[in-house]
C-alpha cells in the first residue's frame, strides 16, 4: 500500500509499504480522509522531538472497515467509521480518564497513523460514522474533540467572556465549541488577517490583530478587567503570557497548545490574582462521541475550513509548503 513515510527533519516521501494485518481485537480501515494537523508539521520539521524515522503520521481520520482480528465483535467489514487516534496498552477499566492514562497511546505519534491507504486500529478506537456526516468533515472529529475537551475544562460561566488565543484550527473550533458551550462575547487574536476574518465569520465577537492592536488593552477595557476564560491554542511562551494577562482575577486560563517545552511566568502575577492554569489534553472517549454527533447534526459551520483537499501523493509537496509558509490553508485534508 501507498503511505507517506517520514525519515526527519523535512523529509517525507510516499513509499509501497506492507499491508499492515490486524491482530487479536483490531481491524484494519481503508482511510478515506485524514487531515493534516499543525501538530505533524511541527513533527515534519523536527520542532517537537516526538516522531520517530520511518514512520507514518496522521491522526485526524475516518475510513471503511476492509478486515477484522480475532475477537472483534461490534466491526463488520463495510461499516463506515470516524476512528478515534487515543487507545490504552493496558486492560480497560483503570481509574482516571483516558486522556490521563499513563497507559495511553497515541496512533500517528506513538505508532503508525493515517497518511496511508490503511491502517490497523484497536476496534474500541472506532464510532459509527453517521450516513450524514461526510467523509471530509468527519476527518475534522478530533481537532473538534480537542476544542470540546478544552472548554469543558475552562469553567465557562453561562453567558461568560472567552478568549481564544489563536485562530488556527483548533482555536477556530474552540470559539465553535465556546459557542456551543453558551460563552457570551468571544475574543479571538491572532496575528494572520485571513484567518481573523474567518474568526468573525464563524461568530467572534471581537477579533485582534496583534501586531497592530494590544489584545491584552483591548479585552481588559472591553470586559471591565479581564474575561472569566481565556483558551491558549498557540502553545508558545507569548501567546501563553498573552492568555494570563487577558483573563480577570479569578479567572481561568486553559493551555492547549503544546510546542514550546519551557516558558517562563510571572508566579507572583498568578498568585495574586488568583489566577486557575489548567493543561488540556487530548479528549475523553465520550468527548470523541459527542464531536461526532455535533457535526453530524450540522450545527456548526465548519465547511470553510477546510481549504485544501488533495491526494496522498501530493502530501511531501503540502508538507514542504505548510511548514516553509508558503500556504497558509487553515485544514488540508488527503485522501488516501
Amino acid at each position: 500500500m501507498k503511505a507517506l513515510v517520514w525519515h526527519g527533519p523535512w523529509q517525507m516521501t510516499v513509499e509501497e509499504i506492507p499491508d499492515p494485518v490486524p491482530g487479536p481485537g483490531q481491524v484494519l480501515v481503508a482511510v478515506k480522509a485524514v487531515g493534516i494537523c499543525g501538530s505533524d508539521v511541527h513533527g515534519y520539521t523536527g520542532g517537537t522531538g516526538r516522531r520517530w524515522p520511518g514512520m507514518v503520521m496522521g491522526h485526524e481520520f475516518a475510513g471503511q472497515v476492509v478486515e477484522v482480528g480475532p475477537g472483534v465483535t461490534r466491526a463488520r467489514p463495510g461499516d463506515p467509521v470516524v476512528v478515534s487516534p487515543m487507545f490504552s496498552v493496558a486492560p480497560r477499566p483503570e481509574q482516571g480518564p483516558l486522556n490521563q492514562s499513563p497507559h495511553r497511546r497515541l496512533l500517528g505519534v506513538e505508532v503508525n497513523g493515517a497518511y496511508a491507504e490503511r491502517v490497523v486500529v484497536q476496534e474500541e478506537q472506532l464510532y459509527p460514522k453517521p450516513s450524514e456526516l461526510r467523509w471530509h468533515w468527519a476527518a475534522l472529529c478530533e481537532p473538534l474533540a480537542v476544542a470540546l475537551h478544552a472548554v469543558q475544562r475552562a469553567s465557562i460561566p453561562l453567558l461568560g467572556s472567552v478568549a481564544v488565543i489563536g485562530a488556527g484550527p483548533i482555536g477556530l473550533l474552540t470559539l465553535l465549541a465556546a459557542r456551543l458551550r453558551g460563552a457570551g462575547p468571544i475574543f479571538v487574536t491572532d496575528r494572520n488577517p485571513r484567518r481573523l476574518a474567518r474568526a468573525q465569520e464563524l461568530g467572534a465577537h471581537r477579533t485582534i490583530h496583534v501586531d497592530r492592536e494590544d489584545p491584552v488593552e483591548i479585552i481588559r477595557a472591553a470586559t471591565d478587567g479581564g474575561v472569566d476564560a481565556a483558551l491558549e491554542a498557540v502553545g508558545l511562551e507569548a501567546t501563553a503570557q498573552q492568555a494570563l494577562h487577558v483573563v480577570r482575577n479569578g479567572g481561568h486560563v486553559t493551555w492547549i497548545g503544546n510546542w514550546a517545552r519551557e516558558i517562563q511566568v510571572d508566579m507572583q502575577w498568578v498568585v495574586t490574582r488568583e489566577i486557575t492554569v489548567r493543561g488540556s489534553y487530548a479528549f475523553t472517549p465520550e468527548e470523541f462521541g459527542v464531536a461526532v454527533q455535533v457535526l453530524a447534526t450540522g450545527r456548526l459551520p465548519v465547511a470553510s475550513l477546510i481549504e485544501k483537499i488533495a491526494p496522498l501523493e501530493d502530501g511531501p509537496t503540502l508538507f514542504r509548503q505548510l511548514a516553509a509558509g508558503e500556504q497558509d490553508w487553515i485544514k488540508v485534508i488527503l485522501e488516501p
